[in-house]
């Protein structure tokens, strides 16, 4: 294991030409990656190689999102966005090297609603909501309406009542919320899609930096917003008075209650996750985390018609159970296709480096055959007439040699999590 990080130095050489390499050494932030920093004239470099199928998808969707976001798009944010300098073959996948950012992490419990950070973090959810649509129209990026949004919220409900664990109670309000249809008259914005407080940088009193752009995409703003209820309903509605000020959200109640029901869907996700992995543990889990929601309306009782037989939790109740919902990424299960990483963005558009992890079994490909409409290269797609969007090649293609996969670190034996993930 000692070679890795020397193996991930040789391979950001390959992929960035003219690299001069003067350190290295492993980076240990993610377990689904191989990754090291590399120290270079410049600074350093993150180098990673994926080692399971769910992470090189990943990396395959934060490639797309870190290429739509051009220098137009990017001077308009008030943050830094790590750039990708090369990308190489290594074994059956291959590696990415980006730019580091600076500044440190936070965990969202730490916000209380009068921390200096509310104003920063809503200035960077504002930026982002407030880029042109075209990032991801002419992106290739995922491109949906208010009712797609709504679809896909009442077909995770409807996939997590199949498992008949949901409560009568739970299972009527999150019903009753997506029928009702004001809530979702609103007009879509660019969303980071993933954002929670993993993913910004702060440097005291601001934002430095965000990372994790696999979910970038034309959405719904309240799913930016829904992670802040982890600190608090208070933290929440502090962004969002800051947040209106900077831009027109029309009804900020809907916001917030659509950003109270993407939290709450999580609970649905993770028991999904369960059933799905044969986990009783995570199913248990998650059945003791619904249970405490029975009774509750929260800020969805204003909004419509139902009320519940049982006394309600009070604010910090609620809060206590918001803060535990775990934020699931199952992107190896069916809630993955819908709820984690698209397969409108990871297979819809075609690079010459984006190729799925090939075990022994798998036969090869025959060339005598005609290629599926999943396997079509960009040349054989045409330009979508919904969103205009063309899908783009990989104009750093370079020739390299492969690298043993010997070199490479072993897959874990499993790509899901025996434990409730942490936060992204």
């Amino acid at each position: 294991m000692a070679s890795i990080p020397f193996t991930l130095a040789a391979l950001a050489t390959s992929a960035v030409p003219g690299l001069v390499v003067f350190g290295v050494r492993e980076n240990l932030d993610d377990e689904s990656y191989a990754s090291a920093i590399v120290t270079c004239t410049d600074g350093e470099l993150l180098v990673r190689v994926p080692r399971t199928q769910a992470a090189e998808v990943q990396q395959s969707a934060e490639l797309l999102g870190l290429a739509a976001l051009g220098d137009g798009p990017r001077s308009r944010l008030p943050f830094d966005v790590p750039r990708t300098l090369g990308v190489t073959r290594a074994g059956e996948t291959r590696a990415v090297v980006v730019t580091t950012v600076e500044g440190a992490s936070f965990a969202a419990e730490d916000l209380a609603d009068d921390a200096i950070l509310l104003r920063p973090i809503a200035e960077a959810i504002a930026a982002i909501h407030e880029l042109p649509l075209s990032v991801a129209q002419q992106g290739g990026l995922p491109v949906r309406s208010a009712q797609d949004l709504r679809l896909r919220a009442t077909r995770l409900i409807d996939r997590a009542s199949a498992t008949r664990l949901l409560p009568e109670t739970v299972l009527q309000r999150w019903e009753q919320t997506v029928e009702h249809a004001e809530l979702w008259d609103f007009s879509p914005v660019m969303v980071h899609g993933s954002l929670d407080a993993h993913q910004l940088r702060v440097d005291e009193d601001r934002i430095t930096a965000v990372l994790g752009w696999s979910e970038l995409s034309l959405g719904d703003p309240a799913s930016d917003l829904a992670w802040l209820l982890a600190a608090g309903s208070d933290v929440l509605d502090a962004v969002l008075a800051r947040y209106a000020k900077l831009r027109n959200t029309g009804s900020l109640q809907h916001l917030r209650t659509r950003a109270a029901l993407s939290h709450e869907l999580e609970v649905a996700r993770w028991l999904l996750h369960g059933v799905e992995t044969h986990d009783q543990s995570v199913v248990d889990d998650a059945v003791s985390m619904l249970d405490r929601m029975v009774g509750f309306t929260g800020p969805l009782g204003r909004e419509i018609a139902a009320s519940s037989p049982s006394a309600p939790l009070d604010e910090s109740g609620v809060s206590a159970l918001l803060a535990e919902t775990p934020d699931v990424v199952d992107q190896l299960s069916d809630t993955a296709a819908y709820e984690a990483l698209d397969e409108d963005r990871m297979f819809g558009v075609d690079t010459d480096f984006v190729e799925p992890l090939r075990t022994p079994s798998d036969p090869e490909p025959d060339p005598a055959h005609p290629l599926e409409e999943d396997d079509a290269t960009d040349a054989d797609r045409e330009q979508d007439p919904t969103t205009g969007a063309v899908p783009r090649t990989d104009a750093s293609e370079q020739p390299t040699e492969p690298i043993d996969p010997a070199d490479l670190p072993a897959p874990h034996e499993s790509d899901e999590p025996d434990t409730p993930p942490a936060r992204r």
